[in-house]
């Protein structure tokens, strides 16, 4: 899909204001994005950003009473938050896929990989027995898998690695779902494996015009991956925009930071930000990235920054300039 289509079409999944609480901490604080049919998005951030609770949040997996919600979820105009449990079972795995971090952990060790493809198939599409392993069939074919009609009988931890991952995929993307979530698709697996494992990801994506939301650690793969870059911390989004934009000119101090931090060959000074992640419990009062920024100032500490537009992107920082 072209630029100027995504930027004018309808959003797919519209976040608006949206928190959520394990009792009185805040995981995520009125965090704001918009996600438009045929757009990737990447969540950028430190482990403990909150970029996977939101993942987890989207499709359902994060409810009310286990955790506060307040906010707004849409998708395709619906609204998620408070849904029924009912209605997100038709939702997800059909509509809305999802690649788990760790594939091993996800598939269950106790049926073949040919059942767990084929299960969303039957449950959502009504395929029969044999329509749905002739489908899993193709899948495995699509996403790389060799001899799949031999691996159909296979469990999991007759597969490596790699191969698992390659199931998460063919699951996930079973019923062509207009929203795909990949949460740290490639952190499991080997450097040599990761590359191909992305690559096949975004290949599969665009084949069905479908959206994307990837989470992931990595600045610079994150500009190489997708449309667009949604920053995180600490549970807010601090920066968001083009993705070659943010990559090459970030404005916030903390994307910046993310930026120093790139491991490159030959390279022989290493930046890293200073202090971490601040806990759940003890979140400043003002930006929560005050107490680690270089440019912090009385109002940092005090007040939150409101998002600003600036240069075409969201930025919220008192001193962006």
């Amino acid at each position: 899909m072209q630029t100027a289509t995504i930027q004018t079409a309808a959003p797919l999944l519209e976040v608006s204001d949206f928190s959520l609480h394990r009792g009185a901490a805040a995981v995520l604080d009125r965090v704001g994005l918009t996600l438009r049919p045929g757009e990737t998005l990447g969540l950028i951030g430190e482990s403990g950003a909150g970029k996977s609770t939101l993942a987890m949040a989207v499709i359902g997996l994060l409810r009310e009473p286990e955790v506060g919600l307040s906010g707004s979820l849409r998708f395709h105009g619906e609204e998620l938050t408070g849904l029924a449990e009912a209605r997100y079972r038709k939702l997800r795995g059909n509509r809305i896929g999802l690649i788990f971090q760790d594939a091993t952990a996800a598939l269950n060790p106790c049926y073949t990989v040919g059942a767990q493809i084929a299960e969303p198939l039957r449950r959502h599409l009504g395929l029969s027995k044999w329509d749905a392993r002739e489908r899993a069939v193709e899948l495995m074919t699509s996403v790389g898998i060799p001899e799949p009609r031999l691996r159909l009988n296979a469990y999991p931890h007759e597969l490596s690695g790699g191969m698992q991952q390659r199931v998460m995929i063919a699951i996930a993307l079973a019923c062509n779902p207009e929203l795909l979530l990949a949460d740290e698709p490639t952190s499991a697996l080997d450097v040599t494996i990761q590359a191909q494992i992305m690559e096949l990801i975004l290949e599969r994506v665009r084949a069905l015009n479908s959206s994307a939301i990837f989470v992931l650690h990595d600045l610079a793969l994150g500009a190489q991956v997708c449309d667009r870059i949604a920053v995180m911390y600490a549970g807010q989004i601090v920066e968001e925009g083009p993705s070659a934009e943010v990559l090459a000119r970030p404005l916030h101090p903390y994307t910046r930071g993310l930026k120093s931090c790139v491991v490159e060959l030959g390279s022989e000074d290493l930046q890293p930000i200073p202090g971490q992640v601040p806990p759940l419990n003890a979140m400043p009062e003002g930006c929560r990235f005050a107490p680690r920024c270089p440019k912090a100032q009385d109002v940092c500490r005090r007040e939150r920054p409101a998002p600003e537009t600036r240069d075409g992107r969201q930025v919220a920082c008192w001193f962006i300039d």
